[in-house]
């Protein structure tokens, strides 16, 4: 079973080692914890926490966390108790982003907002706590949004059975970004690990190319999981269909995958969405295959190659140019699969229920 953590944070004062981790929790990419100085707070991590907006919020910097808790580079999870050593109050750096608001004016609808805001009027309602349509002047609406970093956090429990035979239990719904559009808000479903891998892959892409379009996402799951129209797998919320980035939006996109012979491909943008993916590929949660177009493979391998990479740092990623049957690779041909990316993330270790 898996216990749901608190929708706000706790801080106890007090000092000694890190705390296990929450029921339901695996361990997974921390170090065994330190004692941090004597008289630091300790604070329960929850979800859509990172190390970057922690520190910032405790005036410490990110090397102050890692040392007092001993954590490596690894995902932070949820129900981590960390121990806040006593900092200068004086991060460096940049303030994490705050998720994009709405002041609403008079005149303002939530049909309105929702319009300029490339949302949904149910989904304002949902993300506010709304139960009808009445808004007032002044009141702030939460958007949706934000570019802090993106912290990885691993859930046992929620991934049942395979991805062709599986359910979802208790999952975690894919956010509004004004970084993305879901083309089905109600299919877009999955474990927590996989819902934060897709968003920091996406805005990695926004880092790295400022200004790209939103990105076309495509299903990952219902939100009990199990059998999804038009999909053969899709069912326990460890699948996602991302959509390709473009030099020129084309017609229809991004409310419909659109094939890359089709548009003017941004191979560019593209290529740093895969390989965000390829990098995540290398933890315990991340990817373990992403199904493309074996000509499309071609299109990224090239840009690939033009940005240093070796071609022997590429022969485990792609297929091409070995042939679309080359097999112990990451990217595998699978037909009809050249206007979108289907990327199926590995179960959570030790997870005994997920297949």
């Amino acid at each position: 079973m898996v216990t749901r953590m608190p929708n706000r944070a706790r801080a106890v004062r007090g000092d000694g080692l890190l705390a296990g981790l929450a029921l339901g929790m695996l361990v997974l990419g921390a170090s065994p914890a330190q004692a941090g100085p004597r008289g630091g707070a300790r604070y329960t991590v929850v979800s859509g926490d990172s190390l970057w907006s922690i520190a910032h919020e405790h005036g410490c910097r990110v090397d102050d966390l890692r040392r007092a808790n001993g954590l490596d580079e690894g995902p932070l999870l949820v129900g981590t108790r960390l121990q806040i050593p006593r900092c200068s109050g004086k991060a460096k750096g940049k303030a994490p982003a705050k998720a994009l608001e709405h002041v609403v004016k008079a005149g303002d609808t939530l049909s309105g907002i929702a319009a300029q805001h490339h949302t949904t009027v149910s989904e304002l309602r949902a993300l506010n706590e709304l139960t009808g349509d009445v808004i007032l002047p002044g009141q702030r609406l939460r958007i949706g949004g934000g570019t802090e970093e993106i912290s990885i956090h691993v859930v046992a429990g929620q991934s049942r059975g395979r991805p062709q035979r599986g359910t979802l239990v208790d999952g975690a719904k894919l956010p509004h970004s004004p970084q993305y559009y879901r083309r089905r808000p109600d299919w877009v479903w999955g474990a927590q690990h996989v819902i934060d891998h897709v968003r920091r892959a996406i805005a990695e892409v926004n880092r790295t190319h400022p200004g790209v379009h939103r990105l076309a996402i495509g299903d990952i799951s219902a939100a009990s999981g199990g059998t999804l129209p038009g999909h053969g797998s899709h069912q326990s919320g460890r699948d996602v269909d991302l959509g390709l980035y473009f030099r020129k939006v084309p017609p229809g996109y991004p409310e419909e995958f659109v094939k890359a012979r089709d548009g003017e491909l941004d191979a560019g943008a593209t290529w740093t969405l895969v390989h965000a993916l390829v990098k995540a590929s290398k933890t315990s949660s991340g990817p373990e295959r992403i199904f493309l177009d074996y000509e499309l493979q071609g299109k990224l391998y090239e840009v690939a190659r033009k940005s240093g990479l070796s071609r022997a740092a590429l022969k485990p990623i792609f297929q091409y140019p070995d042939g679309k049957y080359a097999k112990e690779r990451l990217v595998q041909h699978v037909p009809k699969h050249d206007d979108h990316i289907h990327v199926r993330f590995k179960c959570p270790p030790r997870d005994e229920t997920c297949k």
